[in-house]
């Protein structure tokens, strides 16, 4: 007896999103991809590759994400519990809170920064008045300083995705964990905290994309001398008007995002599958 393939109903739920992201996002990459290929070949990929003044723009953007990453791991995943586990009637508030800065755009967010980092700022201003700095600190136009816009607009993002893994787990799981005898410091690290493993993966893995592709933060906060691979797209197209560099530079941090990303997906797979990630996810 033949076996009919048959095509689940959520596939063609998700059948028009498919074929919107193919049209408008996959082809126009392809297009771009075989018209710079068709121009050049690889010699632009090449020359960025060979050059380590290039090479160190890409290592700079990799560790300024990582770094954003983690600094909004540390911040973000005790906000998440709190809004997670607090029966306070102010959680909706505090909710709002954590959401409003999507309301806010990034270019009037980097902007406050600059009036709160810059050599007359306010933070500068306050140190001075205590008397613990003499001379205004060097912040503006620093990595220091598009680390800190960026850890502001990105750390929502790990909020959110924690809190929701963390609202679904069962509180019967830890009261378990408590009626055999473990304290709640180790219910925390030998229960909660391996369970709320498939919200710290996908805060991770937006906040390090959204990092890798910032460019109105790093202009704004790093000044004109600092470098990522999104502000060096820019100057190739609208400065240096080379646009096959330029494509060559997207498609190198493209990949290396790509490549990023499955690096992380394989080392943490384990580890979602034993906690039941696509459930709990």
């Amino acid at each position: 007896m033949k076996t009919r393939f048959r095509l689940s109903p959520a596939f063609w739920l998700a059948l028009p999103t498919l074929l919107t992201l193919a049209v408008l996002f996959v082809a126009p990459m392809l297009w771009i991809l075989v018209r710079t290929l068709q121009a050049d070949g690889v010699s632009n990929f090449i020359k960025f590759l060979s050059d380590s003044f290039y090479r160190d723009i890409l290592w700079n953007t990799l560790k300024i994400s990582l770094q954003v990453t983690v600094i909004s791991l540390l911040l973000g995943y005790p906000t998440a519990y709190f809004l997670a586990r607090t029966p306070s009637r102010i959680k909706s508030i505090l909710m709002i809170v954590v959401i409003f800065p999507f309301l806010v755009s990034a270019v009037v967010r980097s902007y406050g920064w600059m009036v709160i980092l810059g050599n007359k700022g306010l933070l500068n201003q306050f140190l001075q008045a205590i008397g613990l700095v003499s001379a205004p600190l060097k912040i503006m136009n620093t990595p220091v300083a598009v680390i800190i816009g960026l850890v502001h607009l990105l750390v929502p993002y790990m909020i959110l995705s924690i809190t929701s893994v963390l609202q679904g787990i069962d509180r019967n799981v830890e009261y378990a964990a408590a009626s055999l005898g473990a304290n709640p410091l180790q219910t925390f690290f030998k229960v909660v905290f391996p369970l709320s493993t498939p919200g710290i993966i996908a805060g991770s893995i937006l906040v390090f994309t959204l990092s890798m592709t910032s460019y109105v933060t790093p202009k704004l906060l790093g000044g004109a001398r600092f470098r990522m691979m999104s502000t060096m797209v820019f100057q190739e197209i609208n400065v240096n008007f080379n646009w096959g560099f330029a494509s060559a530079i997207s498609y190198i941090l493209l990949f290396t995002i790509l490549i990023m990303l499955l690096l992380y997906n394989y080392a943490t797979a384990g580890i979602a599958k034993r906690v039941g990630g696509a459930k709990n996810g």
